[in-house]
C-alpha cells in the first residue's frame, strides 16, 4: 500500500469497518490513480483548522450511492468545497455542520446531483446551514 494511501486511511478511518468504504471512494474520484486523489484531499485537510472536517466529508461522500450501490461521483471542486465549508462553518456545530451535507447528499437523481455540485463548487464561502440547503431537493 502506498505511503499517501496508508495516510489517508490513517486519518479518515475511524474503526476499520471504514477502510473498504475509503478504498470505494478512493477507486472512484481517483480515476485510475487513488494516491493523487489521496493526497490532493490531505492538502485540503491541510488547509482547514478544524480537524474533524475532512473526516465528515469522507463518511459522508463515502456512503453517496446511487439507487444500484454505485459510489456518486461530485467534482473535486465540490468535494474541496464541502471540506472548507465544513471546517469555516465555525457558529455551527459539527453536527449541525454534518446534517446539512447529507441533506445535500441525500438525492441521487442526475438533477439533484448537478445541484448539489454546484451548491458545493460555492459553499466554501457560506457559514449558514439553511442557506446551503434552502434550494436543494432533499431540504424539503
Amino acid at each position: 500500500m502506498d505511503a499517501v494511501r496508508d495516510e489517508f486511511f490513517r486519518r479518515y478511518a475511524t474503526s476499520p469497518i471504514h477502510v473498504p468504504r475509503l478504498e470505494r471512494l478512493l477507486a472512484a474520484y481517483g480515476a485510475g490513480e487513488p494516491d493523487v486523489f489521496a493526497a490532493t484531499f490531505i492538502g485540503w485537510d491541510r488547509e482547514c483548522s478544524d480537524a474533524e472536517a475532512a473526516r465528515i466529508v469522507t463518511e459522508l461522500l463515502a456512503v453517496f450511492v446511487d439507487e444500484k450501490g454505485a459510489l456518486v461521483r461530485l467534482s473535486d471542486d465540490a468535494v474541496r468545497g464541502a471540506v472548507r465549508w465544513m471546517a469555516r462553518s465555525a457558529a455551527l456545530s459539527s453536527t449541525e455542520r454534518a446534517g446539512a451535507l447529507r441533506t445535500l447528499l441525500s438525492s441521487t437523481t442526475p438533477d439533484a446531483v448537478r445541484q448539489t455540485t454546484r451548491i458545493l463548487e460555492r459553499a466554501a464561502a457560506m457559514d449558514d446551514a439553511a442557506a446551503l440547503v434552502a434550494d436543494h431537493p432533499g431540504a424539503r
